[in-house]
């Protein structure tokens, strides 16, 4: 099995990766390893797991694209936590893929020969590979008569996507998410904690395929209008630290203020508000854990002219004060 990436951001420009059939592995490997091209820069982790490919990228980045070549159908449940992934097949009548921030999809491709457009600022993800012979052995020899949909997909040699527009990734997912990737066992128990929580993931998101309308999400919004929340979505992310007003953001979207919450509600299942504030917090967050910026400095940065404003709210998520983040190896500068 093998894949090739031709990108001007590679140091030779081509990088071929080559797998055992399967992602055959008879011990778990994990390699992290720093990134340093000229528009993307950052960590990639790439973990191995008999049958399982996991991927987890934290990069700072410029617009950047990737020609893929896979030699072999490919699986993938991808969770674009930060970024804005586009995938576009050469053969324009395939299927592309658009995973926009925040969102999530579970596809198989029979074949994937094109571009991948990744639009964003900052792209954090977590990505799980597997194989046809992987569903076999955690559902069954017979698993394409248990989840007919993708079974059907397979057996015809046909693209399938969970869903046709990517669906926001949930509180409760993201909990989830993190348990992968922030695991710290040693490796023994880290493979077997992997697996598990990854099959939990599969078999709970394969079999809502069977349950009728699953794919229905965003239904009463067009496309274009979907786009535009998405686009919308992007511009808050990279512009937390401006005054964030509804009749704004509705100005650039081109709708009323109205509609725009209509809109942002059916989409993320909340409120723009809601949604501005836990994106603002979970940055806080990182620039205090990862940056040591002071609390001052990480109000700024988030929007908030006054850090105790910043506070009550911080707490008011999360039940503790900010500053409980800062110890004596993350000292304010």
């Amino acid at each position: 099995m093998k894949t090739i990436l031709k990108s001007d951001i590679f140091e030779k420009n081509v990088l071929v990766k080559s797998f055992e059939k399967d992602f055959k592995s008879s011990n778990y490997t994990e390699n992290t390893t720093q990134v340093n091209y000229d528009t993307v820069k950052g960590t990639n982790t790439e973990i191995s797991i008999n049958g399982l490919r996991i991927l987890m990228k934290d990069f700072k980045t410029e617009n950047y694209k990737i020609d893929v070549y896979h030699d072999f159908p490919l699986f993938k449940l991808q969770f674009e936590i930060e970024g804005y992934s586009h995938y576009v097949p050469l053969d324009k009548s395939k299927t592309e893929i658009i995973i926009p921030n925040a969102h999530y999809n579970l596809f198989y491709l029979p074949e994937v020969n094109g571009t991948l457009n990744y639009i964003t600022k900052n792209r954090k993800t977590l990505e799980i590979l597997f194989t046809e012979q992987y569903l076999k052995n955690i559902i069954g020899k017979n698993f394409k008569q248990i989840v007919h949909k993708l079974g059907t997909s397979i057996s015809d040699k046909t693209a399938f996507l969970m869903w046709k527009k990517s669906k926001p990734i949930s509180v409760e997912l993201k909990t989830h998410i993190y348990k992968i990737i922030d695991c710290n066992y040693p490796d023994d128990l880290k493979k077997s904690y992997l697996e598990a929580k990854i099959n939990e993931l599969l078999i709970l998101l394969l079999a809502k395929t069977n349950e009728e309308n699953y794919d229905k999400v965003n239904i009463t919004l067009s496309e274009f209008d979907h786009k535009n929340i998405i686009s919308l979505t992007e511009y808050i992310n990279n512009n937390l630290e401006k005054h964030l007003t509804i009749t704004d953001l509705a100005t650039i979207v081109g709708v009323n203020a109205s509609k725009l919450k209509h809109d942002f509600k059916i989409v993320y299942t909340t409120t723009i508000f809601k949604y501005i504030t836990k994106v603002r917090m979970e940055k806080a967050k990182e620039l205090i854990l990862e940056k040591n910026y002071n609390i001052a400095e990480t109000s700024y940065s988030v929007g908030y002219k006054y850090a105790q404003h910043f506070t009550v709210a911080f707490k008011k998520m999360y039940g503790y004060l900010p500053s409980e983040l800062i110890t004596p190896t993350n000292i304010q500068k």
